[in-house]
């Protein structure tokens, strides 16, 4: 079974959150040679390693039919690959197919995913097909770009094993003002740690460090508003929160979703958040925004979907092109 490898008003609107590309796609077909090699070193991560000594692995496969059978540990793949010029406006996506059983990727040096939770608190992925979104602002476009995914394999197949494997690039349906994907300081608990993780968003909190925790816990960051933004209103786009959560601005309390306090379940981890910003709540300059949610099974934290602030009437404009389509 599985492996690691590493290439690497007051409004609340809900439903819309993920971009759909149709036929307007364009992608980079990555199936093919990967450099590979066992054993772990984060090094292999960084875009200027020097990968020319290792083997090359056909992708997708299993490793065991590649020269490694009875091989189960860690293990990282590498590729470089040119992205040309004239996709520098599109929305990027990674697709790594299935891996057994557990992967983070990097690119350019920065990780930009992770699905399950590599050892001591293993938790396989080996199931789930790969999706990651790439950062435009990671992007070399015109220029090679190196792509890096650290694989962790516990028994059986290991690898990047099936499916597909290629980067998508779409037409975005909605672009925020201010991006907010990436990295977020994550705690347990129902309020704000000084030390806390950091940790990906979006992403299930259970694919990056914290399996089968079910509870209360905190993701908050600092985001720099420009002034002349606060001309506008503006929401924020959550994306889809598994279960129920609050919002908090500046340490004013803005907006819920679901039944932070209860008990039961409610239907809520299927919404997307998307959440009206009141005058005044932003300031010029720095603002802490801070997501409380409780999840009460399964997955938990920020799941998917668009993550950053965006003026009202984009995000009206987009909502109505979602209902014509």
């Amino acid at each position: 079974m599985r492996t690691t490898i590493s290439i690497i008003l007051f409004l609340l609107i809900v439903g819309f959150g993920q971009s759909v590309f149709g036929n307007n796609a364009a992608e980079i077909e990555l199936k093919g040679y990967w450099k590979f090699s066992i054993g772990d070193e984060m090094q292999w991560a960084e875009k200027d390693f020097d990968d020319s000594a290792w083997d090359d692995m056909y992708v997708p496969s299993r490793w065991e039919e590649n020269g490694y059978r009875g091989y189960d540990g860690y293990a990282w793949y590498r590729k470089n690959v040119e992205v040309p010029e004239y996709l520098s406006e599109r929305e990027v996506y990674l697709e790594l197919g299935y891996i057994d059983d557990v992967d983070e990727v990097y690119f350019n040096s920065v990780k930009i995913g992770q699905s399950g939770s590599f050892p001591p608190n293993i938790l396989t992925a080996y199931n789930a097909s790969r999706r990651y979104r790439v950062p435009a602002s990671l992007i070399k476009f015109g220029a090679e770009n190196t792509l890096a995914v650290r694989v962790y394999d516990s028994q059986l197949e290991g690898g990047i094993v099936r499916g597909n494997v290629k980067l998508v690039f779409g037409m975005p349906d909605v672009i925020p003002d201010i991006d907010l994907h990436g990295y977020w300081h994550f705690n347990k608990g129902k309020e704000p740690e000084a030390g806390a993780t950091q940790i990906l968003v979006p992403g299930a909190w259970e694919n990056q460090g914290f399996n089968n925790y079910d509870g209360y816990a905190v993701y908050s960051k600092v985001v720099e508003v420009p002034a002349q933004l606060l001309s506008k209103k503006l929401i924020l786009m959550a994306g889809r929160i598994d279960d129920d959560d609050r919002l908090f601005i500046n340490g004013q309390f803005v907006a819920e979703t679901g039944e932070y306090y209860g008990t039961n379940n409610t239907d809520m981890h299927r919404e997307f958040r998307n959440y009206f910003i009141p005058d005044g709540v932003l300031k010029p300059g720095k603002n802490l925004i801070v997501l409380k949610i409780i999840d009460r099974g399964g997955e938990g934290g920020i799941l998917e979907g668009n993550i950053g602030l965006i003026t009202q009437e984009k995000f009206i404009n987009y909502w109505q092109r979602r209902r014509k389509n």
